[in-house]
């Protein structure tokens, strides 16, 4: 099911970027790499190792509001592209720049398959697994939230 999800991305990636040149001719370029591609492939990494943390610290069960966790989820995120876009264009996540490499005819360069998915891919079970390792699963006693004696 999960491969199924990923081609049905990168399909939707690779239509979205074609409608975007055909409507938007002028501003269609996407992210380019302007570092060697080992500085590349180690700033997509790091920085998708850090979305993927900030994501899963806010998925676990704590409290707090939906709406607080969104917000500081995408204010993460937002602030990690921006630390990026100067080098890599700041994407993590492979899917969306095959659209781009694809329109471009970069897609099956040794640039685009280190820089923006095995650094991502990799820096992903990374960081699930240093998650899990550092932060323990939450028994079922902490999962339930507790009710209010009167």
């Amino acid at each position: 099911m999960n491969l199924l999800f990923c081609f049905f991305q990168v399909m939707g990636s690779i239509l979205g970027v074609k409608h975007i040149i055909h409507v938007f001719p002028e501003i269609g370029k996407g992210p380019k790499l302007n570092v060697a591609i080992h500085h590349g492939a180690l700033t997509e990494g790091v920085l998708t190792f850090f979305i993927v943390m900030f994501s899963l610290g806010l998925a676990r069960k704590i409290p707090g509001s939906f709406f607080m966790k969104t917000w500081i989820g995408s204010i993460a995120k937002l602030s990690l592209h921006v630390l990026g876009a100067d080098l890599t264009g700041g994407c993590m996540n492979p899917a969306a720049v095959m659209g781009w490499a694809y329109a471009r005819g970069e897609h099956i360069t040794q640039e685009h398959l280190l820089v923006y998915w095995l650094g991502p891919i990799k820096a992903t079970l990374l960081a699930v697994w240093f998650f899990n390792v550092v932060f323990k699963p939450l028994t079922e006693e902490q999962e339930k939230p507790k009710a209010k004696s009167d």
